[in-house]
């Protein structure tokens, strides 16, 4: 019986701590595609799960929509960040509009956004009012079932009783 024969209990073993700290690798995610002005008019092909933030450079741009967004899903509200930088009078929209999505289910989507200001009291011209992207998501690739390392042996036959 443990602690009866009067010996002193055994010191539990010291836990070491390493003097490296270890780090972990992040495990790749799904992926981010950043579009701005030169995909308008165009086509991207994202997989399901992808992030798809549509970054344009214009405070004046409206609010990015999805065309489905069931399957293109908005991430929260846009964000409209103003520049001050050397150039950028009061009203004349420098900064950006950033919107996320994320492609939640297979189809094909249409980006889109419209402005009326392209500078301070300037209209825009033709086909600089619209933007618009289509985005095709395509279906996360399945897994294929894994094989077993062997095949099955076949059954011995019955050994007759004596």
């Amino acid at each position: 019986m443990a602690g009866c024969s009067g010996a002193p209990a055994p010191t539990p073993p010291a836990t070491a701590t390493p003097t490296h700290p270890t780090t972990a690798r992040p495990t790749p995610g799904p992926p981010l595609v950043v579009l701005g002005e030169q995909a308008n008019g165009g086509s991207v092909t994202v997989p399901t799960g992808a992030t798809v933030r549509l970054l344009l450079h214009s405070t004046f741009w409206a609010a990015p929509r999805s065309s489905a967004p069931g399957s293109l899903a908005p991430l929260g509200a846009p964000d409209s960040a103003p520049s001050s930088g050397p150039g950028c009078r009061p009203g004349s929209g420098c900064g950006t509009v950033t919107a996320d999505f994320l492609a939640r289910a297979a189809a094909t989507v249409r980006l889109t956004t419209t402005r009326t200001s392209c500078g301070e009291a300037l209209r825009c011209r033709p086909g600089q009012a619209d933007f618009t992207v289509t985005v095709v998501i395509s279906p996360v690739p399945s897994i294929p079932p894994t094989s077993p390392a062997s095949p099955a042996s076949p059954a011995s036959p019955p050994v007759p009783a004596p």
